[in-house]
């Protein structure tokens, strides 16, 4: 028995409910060679005090198992495979074969901890203009040989149960500002998308940071003062691999000519602020490129990060030191 199995394997599951009574929740899974971290993911699922849940795993296009690891679990999981295309159209796929009132995510190497889905089902139950509500995670950071120890304890799980007033409503504008919704974290209405549509599948990383900025432009959004999940740090997250494209800054950049810097509520994001969003994410970018990608890539992140925001000292001495990395690797920079 791994470690943290045995924390959500204590919970136990309330069978005696009726499944009439409970509306129905479907939680899609994309999963792409998680053969190591599945199982735990699906018994955190499974070992949820509800019972009205349809679990679907989306496999896309795995070599090493993880889809027959999935169907170990017989009738309790929908195991769908497809052809490697990418999370989002894991996902819209996963959607695309769910039956439930209520739609969640979750990722094939993270967990859920116990009772999240029975509090987000009774909070949109208890609040009918609210089309999303999530709350928070913690991150569960691999050992330096890759496995994991007994994961980190909340510390919020005993006080009452309240939401976070600074990122719940109308979070439009705080979207613009930060990743506020987690898609592990997050329970969806059903018709929230069926009215602003699926991820976009063009978007290798930062799909969801596109829908949550589409949602938010036409529906509340409540975030629970709970700690939801877990979200595994490992060399293998889909975020932790260098990609030549900024998406959540393509992203952002979209959003902005679309709607503005207000949502329904009228209430705009500060200049100053996104200024620094735009500085942050190009920043970012840049650095994880010096770090372990392409030196191309980072000096053009860090020249842009300058654009937004010259007067950085550090950020020049990132630029030189990408200007003298690509020398070193016998390119000749753009200056």
């Amino acid at each position: 028995m791994s470690p943290q199995q045995t924390i959500f394997d204590t919970l136990k599951s309330s069978k005696s409910q009726s499944k009439n009574t409970y509306p129905l929740v479907s939680v899609i899974m994309p999963a792409y060679n998680a053969r190591p971290f599945i199982e735990d993911s699906i018994q955190s699922i499974l070992n949820q005090d509800y019972a009205n849940i349809e679990l679907i795993v989306v496999d896309d296009g795995s070599k090493d198992g993880t889809p027959e690891t999935a169907e170990q679990f017989s009738s309790r999981v929908k195991v769908i495979r497809q052809n490697n295309s990418g999370p989002a159209a894991a996902r819209n796929r996963g959607i695309a074969a769910a039956s439930g009132e209520f739609i969640a995510f979750l990722d094939a190497d993270d967990v859920w901890l116990p009772g999240k889905v029975s509090m987000q089902v009774q909070y949109l139950q208890g609040h009918p203009d609210v089309g999303v509500v999530f709350g928070g995670f913690c991150r569960w950071y691999s050992q330096p040989d890759g496995t994991f120890l007994t994961p980190p304890t909340p510390i919020n799980l005993d006080t009452p149960l309240n939401i976070v007033a600074e990122h719940s409503g109308w979070i439009y504008k705080d979207i613009l500002l930060e990743s506020v919704i987690s898609i592990i974290t997050a329970m969806v209405r059903r018709t929230v998308i069926e009215k602003v549509g699926d991820l976009d599948e063009s978007l290798a990383t930062g799909e969801d940071y596109d829908f949550w900025l589409r949602v938010s432009q036409q529906f509340r959004a409540d975030k629970l003062d709970r700690t939801l999940a877990y979200y595994r740090m490992h060399a293998t997250n889909i975020t932790r691999v260098p990609r030549i494209e900024n998406n959540e800054h393509k992203v952002l950049l979209k959003a902005l000519k679309i709607y503005g810097l207000a949502g329904p509520d009228k209430v705009a994001a500060s200049e100053s602020a996104l200024r620094e969003r735009f500085f942050q994410l190009c920043f970012s970018h840049g650095y994880f490129h010096i770090r372990s990608g392409d030196a191309k890539v980072a000096q053009e992140a860090f020249s842009a990060a300058l654009h937004h925001s010259p007067l950085r000292p550090k950020v020049w001495i990132y630029w030189v030191l990408a200007v003298t990395k690509r020398l070193f690797s016998g390119r000749t920079p753009k200056l």
